[in-house]
């Protein structure tokens, strides 16, 4: 389970139900022969490499919409059995994921949960599929069956999935008791989801989220893949990450028109002409170039680009102060970050003046809905990047890159209408080897 407490829940239930057996809970051991049952949580950063090297034929996780997928997918790194007549598997139950959490779920049963998926599956039928990504950022790659396969040039042997859905007449030690009345009395679309199991039912906000989910979904609904083709590049934002596990990621922006991300590996931007490199290679139309430099990382970027191409690029400094106001509640910003984010609230919002575009990418989704907020005096206040990243597994790198690059919008708006004033003409097309 996730907490400690819920665990203990677990071997309490246990020692009702099983009758044989000892149950040390010292260690949180059941033993009957060579047999054994071991409870565990997940709820500490690092608790899942306890397991590391004790192989285990079984991995029940129960209420997983409540976990962390990147420890989940460790826990099953050690599902095996030198015994080859062994059947080793590991099932996840859960309720519906609730507030945005447990997401993953549904993209790891995507042909069971989600609407959209090309290939709906029946109940119970299997499927294969294969994880890639590192912890930060695990997808599903689907294949037409068990075979090995070749994938970003390595040799992978598919796993089966299944989904099986209930409800809470499926459930016979509950569904005779006062727990369906109580449940009745939950809003929706809680109520629903709890009695029904629709995945999708509960599909609700955080009360503090700050950007909601709708609105990043009717942007990414916006977006046509030649949708920036006659628009030039307004600005170019850059979140940095050298050497380290969070993700290098540039945002290009044309008008209202985000272009695909360039992501890459913090361990292959190492150092400042490497993110120069890619920033060059993406920049086009003279855009203007923003860069985090809130860390520190950004700076040798900002020279190298200073120094050898002549291109003065802004500096965002996520902490810093912020004198503005919120134009829907009239509230402060806490600090710079608050204010980015919540400018781009205000631009996704489906009432305002805005049709922002963003590309389909469920990754982005995932990281703008993440973001939560709270009230701070009368300053609007939002979670720090370490905050998120210890709640939610993952640091919102692409989020970041969006919000910068929006934020810079103004300054290139401004600039592109100089240009056009001084040429009497719009810049639409550009010199792919120059960038101009």
């Amino acid at each position: 389970r996730q907490t400690h407490t819920d665990a203990r829940s677990l071997e309490d239930r246990l020692e009702k139900v099983v009758e044989f057996g000892k149950l040390n809970h010292s260690d949180h051991v059941w033993k009957y022969g060579d047999q054994r049952i071991e409870f565990g949580y997940l709820e500490k950063p690092g608790a899942e490499k306890k397991h590391q090297g004790r192989a285990k034929d079984f991995l029940g996780l129960d209420e997983g919409a409540q976990m962390q997928a990147h420890k989940i997918i460790f826990l099953m790194g050690w599902v095996r059995s030198t015994n080859p007549e062994q059947r080793c598997r590991t099932i996840i139950a859960s309720n519906p994921p609730m507030a945005g959490d447990g997401d993953f779920l549904v993209e790891w049963f995507a042909p069971w949960l989600d609407p959209t998926y090309p290939d709906p599956a029946e109940p119970g039928e299997l499927r294969w599929a294969v994880f890639v990504g590192d912890e930060h950022e695990i997808r599903s790659i689907w294949v037409d069956g068990p075979d090995p396969v070749e994938i970003e040039g390595q040799r992978r042997e598919p796993e089966s999935r299944t989904f099986i859905p209930s409800t809470l007449d499926d459930n016979r030690y509950l569904r005779d008791t006062d727990y369906s009345k109580k449940l009745d009395s939950l809003p929706e679309p809680m109520r629903s989801a709890l009695k029904s199991g629709n995945f999708m039912a509960s599909r609700k906000d955080h009360q503090w989220q700050v950007i909601p989910s709708d609105w990043i979904r009717l942007a990414q609904e916006r977006w046509r893949e030649d949708g920036g083709r006659h628009i030039p590049m307004w600005c170019l934002a850059a979140d940095i990450a050298q050497g380290g596990n969070d993700k290098t990621t540039l945002a290009p922006l044309h008008d209202q028109w985000f272009g695909n991300l360039g992501v890459h590996k913090g361990i292959e931007t190492k150092n400042g002409p490497d993110v120069a490199a890619l920033i060059l290679a993406m920049r086009r139309n003279g855009a203007d170039v923003a860069i985090d430099c809130t860390g520190g990382w950004g700076g040798s970027t900002r020279d190298h680009l200073r120094t050898h191409n002549q291109i003065y690029s802004r500096e965002i400094l996520f902490s810093a102060k912020s004198d503005r106001q919120a134009i829907d509640t009239q509230l402060g910003f806490r600090n710079y970050r608050a204010e980015m984010y919540w400018r781009f609230r205000e631009a996704l919002n489906p009432g305002g003046e805005y049709r922002v575009a963003l590309p389909p990418d469920k990754t982005l989704a995932a990281e703008l809905a993440t973001s939560r907020w709270k009230l701070t005096g009368n300053l609007i206040q939002l979670e720090s990047k370490d905050d998120i990243r210890e709640r939610a597994g993952t640091s919102p790198d692409r989020a970041d890159a969006v919000v910068m690059a929006w934020a810079t919008r103004s300054r290139a708006e401004n600039r592109i209408a100089f240009a056009k004033a001084e040429n009497n003409k719009p810049i639409t097309d550009y010199d792919a080897l120059s960038g101009h």
